[in-house]
């Protein structure tokens, strides 16, 4: 198994373990809504299901992660130390996923709903088509992320009747 790869299982384990903690840690402070009656189910069960879930799932990452390096290290492997910027700019698409998710969500509610959904799904059609592709897909993935943010306001708002941040469309009376 001569795969240095590990760290492909390991480094994510970490990172979603720490996230998963955060995430547990922060669920008492979600209000109770106990809804019609007394029930055992809370509006607490679900995220501590999708917490936990996570947290296992990343244990078992870094446990799948230590036995490889383990197997690689016993087949006469070396281990290397790699600097954060050479691993980063490795997996910028990962990065800029991620960048661009907290952007969308910290721009949601001054900017609204659909425009940075639509320039969201935009920048995350290019970010994932490669490279060599990227200049032909601009117009369809444009045609895709206007009428998937418009779509799914139109779902959220008028038919499930969820209320979304309307930001700039407020000049528009939406």
């Amino acid at each position: 198994m001569k795969n240095s790869k590990y760290r492909l299982d390991i480094i994510p384990g970490t990172v979603i373990f720490i996230f998963s903690i955060w995430y547990l840690l922060n669920i008492p402070g979600i209000p109770t809504f106990t809804g019609l009656g007394a029930t055992p189910l809370t509006n607490h069960f679900v995220p501590y299901l999708w917490g936990g879930a996570m947290l296992v799932l990343s244990l078992w990452l870094i446990v799948r992660g230590m036995k490889k390096r383990k197997a690689y290290k016993a087949e006469g492997g070396v281990t290397q130390k790699n600097s954060m910027i050479a691993a980063l700019v490795e997996k910028r698409e990962v990065v800029v996923s991620f960048v661009a998710l907290g952007l969308y969500v910290g721009l949601m509610g001054p900017i609204g709903f659909v425009p940075t959904t639509i320039l969201y799904v935009f920048v995350q059609i290019l970010v994932l088509t490669p490279g060599e592709h990227r200049k032909k897909n601009v117009l369809p993935a444009a045609i895709t992320a206007i009428i998937t943010g418009c779509l799914l306001f139109y779902i959220f708002r008028y038919m499930l009747n969820v209320l979304l941040p309307i930001g700039l469309l407020s000049i528009f009376g939406l």
